[in-house]
């Protein structure tokens, strides 16, 4: 009969072998998204990296209460915004957008369609200059494609908050590609 193996806190090796597989097999496929959707929110690719790096050490350090059959890439996603907010608390003192909202809400009024033909720089120049709450839940929902649900859960706000967000955040950014428009002479209200 073969001895089992452990490590110097008693754990089987094998148990930490099929962990690191579930690792690299679930959670690592995300790095890229992760990447990519910290560099956005933050606006800083030092900082996503910085950030990126803190996701997945939490998300390792805590893989073992990851539930298999559920959505990874919600579950890093979740981590992500966790460690951008304290990462944000940290870096900067922003004051709360909360109290704007009302204000931001109140003056916004209706824009024409934005045309089809802008650059990807130009929709990701406006996408960067969208306040971050509103960034964050534009970002979730229409790039990364989660639900109303998951970007909810995610961002650990009530649903009604997403879409509200959602809408402003749009329309914001609508706002923003009608004027780069303008400015190259495509469209403009009639």
């Amino acid at each position: 009969m073969q001895a089992m193996q452990c490590t110097a806190q008693g754990i089987p090796a094998r148990a930490i072998a099929s962990a690191e597989e579930r690792f690299q097999t679930e959670a690592m496929p995300h790095v890229n998204d992760i990447f990519r959707t910290a560099t956005r929110v933050l606006g800083d690719r030092a900082r996503a990296e910085d950030v990126a790096q803190e996701v997945f050490l939490q998300a390792w350090k805590s893989f073992h209460r990851f539930e298999p059959g559920t959505n990874c890439k919600a579950w890093l996603y979740k981590i992500l915004f966790h460690c951008v907010n304290h990462h944000r608390r940290k870096w900067f003192r922003f004051p709360l957008l909360k109290e704007n909202e009302e204000f931001i809400e109140a003056n916004l009024e209706y824009s024409a369609p934005v045309p089809d033909n802008l650059t990807d720089q130009q929709i990701l120049a406006a996408l960067d200059k969208l306040p971050s709450d509103f960034r964050s839940i534009v970002l979730l929902v229409d790039v990364e494609e989660f639900p109303y649900k998951e970007a909810a859960e995610i961002l650990s706000v009530p649903i009604g908050t997403v879409m509200s967000r959602l809408s402003r955040g749009r329309k914001l950014l609508r706002e923003s590609l009608t004027e780069v428009a303008k400015s190259y002479g495509i469209g403009g209200r009639v």
